[in-house]
């Protein structure tokens, strides 16, 4: 059931496209979260982890600049590079555990430098970036705590510029390096709020695509189309010329209680993903499956003049792949496949777990040639027949009275013909 991953967590943008080692870099301290928490601890250690880039950038730069005079600094950002650097370690106490560390280290390591060098090196700014990336490590179903977060970060910031003035800085820097530290400190911030605005707009995309596969998944594309433009939109539709194919396994039932569910699950799953894979190839839409039941559509919700000849092309298919999946598997599997054309009724039914659907009595017909058909053959209605006779070898069966609908030509589908 692995294909189903592509459309649960589809990986779209920046996730999509980094090397390997740094995704399980950025994921480390992750392993065994929920999935709803894991996109909110990888924020928290990328977060972490370019403070920790920042720190020791600012430990480097005060070191080459003046290492006696601006000692302090330099020690000030090795501790705070290696508390942050240990996001990951502190995801194991809680989903939130490393985004309070981070928080607590972030704001204190600013005011304390802040109280060193002055407010006129405009450390203080970072406080904005700071109450940015609260929403992002603490997530917005903490509303209150992102709130107190962010309310700390602004009176941090006002007290930090009223408490220290130029003049009761501990470190004496130069003018020009002190305007050197303003505009790194100004342009980190707006480093680091770009990324987290970047980082939330690829959630979105990312929960838009999922939601798209999702639909996509249980909807034809054209249908999915109309249902995003207008959710409410009634979509009922008539299609004259359709060709309607019912398939079920036969011995089902004894065969579960055999193999019982997992072992029977796995084998259905098998057998259907060939199928569908067969109808993605051939291009005809995929209705729904009901236990050991199959049904396809060709020709709806888009007109294509093949219809008939499609699905006669999957009908084959399908019993090509059950006899293949049979030997593999050693159980003696057989479907049943009933086919009919003419016209059908087409919509969307239901509010909750709505689904696509088709009816009327060209489907009512198909259902009932599948449920008097022979296993491992194909039996059609004399509109399909007629349709097939030139490009497939059938032969009569006679008249059949089936139930609702009386006395009912019918035709076996045996294989293409060869010209």
């Amino acid at each position: 059931m692995k294909r189903r991953d592509s459309i649960l967590a589809p990986k779209t943008g920046w996730s999509a496209r980094l090397p390997s080692r740094l995704s399980r870099l950025l994921a480390v301290g992750t392993a065994g979260s929920p999935a709803s928490d894991r996109s909110y601890l990888i924020a928290t250690n990328v977060t972490g982890f370019l403070a920790t880039l920042s720190s020791l950038s600012y430990a480097l730069t005060y070191a080459v600049q003046d290492f006696a005079n601006l000692q302090m600094l330099v020690y000030g950002n090795l501790v705070s590079a290696t508390l942050t650097a240990s996001v990951p370690l502190f995801h194991r106490f809680g989903r939130i555990a490393g985004g309070l560390l981070l928080t607590v280290t972030i704001f204190s390591t600013i005011f304390y430098f802040t109280a060193v060098v002055g407010r006129e090196a405009g450390i203080q700014l970072n406080y904005l970036g700071a109450a940015a990336i609260a929403f992002l490590v603490l997530g917005i179903e903490r509303l209150w705590l992102v709130a107190g977060v962010v309310s700390a970060a602004a009176i941090l910031h006002l007290s930090a510029w009223f408490l220290f003035p130029v003049e009761s800085a501990q470190v004496a820097m130069p003018p020009a390096f002190l305007s050197q530290v303003y505009a790194f400190s100004a342009l980190s911030i707006m480093g680091i709020i770009s990324l987290v605005v970047y980082y939330v707009f690829q959630l979105l995309q990312r929960e838009q695509a999922r939601s798209n596969a999702l639909l996509l998944n249980i909807m034809p594309d054209v249908i999915a189309e109309q249902l995003k433009a207008d959710p409410d939109s009634t979509i009922a539709e008539q299609h004259e010329h359709a060709t309607v194919l019912f398939a079920d396994l036969t011995g089902f039932t004894p065969l579960s209680g055999k193999l019982g569910p997992q072992k029977i699950v796995a084998l259905l799953d098998e057998l259907f993903s060939a199928f569908d894979t067969e109808v993605a190839r051939i291009g005809v839409e995929k209705i729904k499956t009901i236990g050991d039941a199959y049904m396809v559509v060709s020709g709806v919700p888009t007109h294509r003049p093949d219809h008939a000849e499609a699905i006669a092309e999957l009908a084959l298919a399908m019993l090509a792949a059950t006899h293949r999946i049979a030997l593999a598997s050693g159980h003696n599997l057989h479907m049943r496949i009933g086919i009919a054309t003419g016209p059908v009724m087409a919509g969307v039914i239901g509010r909750t777990k709505f689904a696509y659907d088709v009816w009327g009595e060209t489907v009512n017909r198909a259902a009932r040639l599948e449920a008097y058909g022979e296993p491992g053959a194909v039996l059609t209605d004399e509109a399909t027949a007629t349709v097939l006779t030139d490009r497939f070898r059938i032969v009569s069966k006679g008249k059949i009275d089936l139930k609702g609908l009386g006395p009912t030509a019918t035709w076996t589908l045996k294989d293409r013909k060869l010209h």
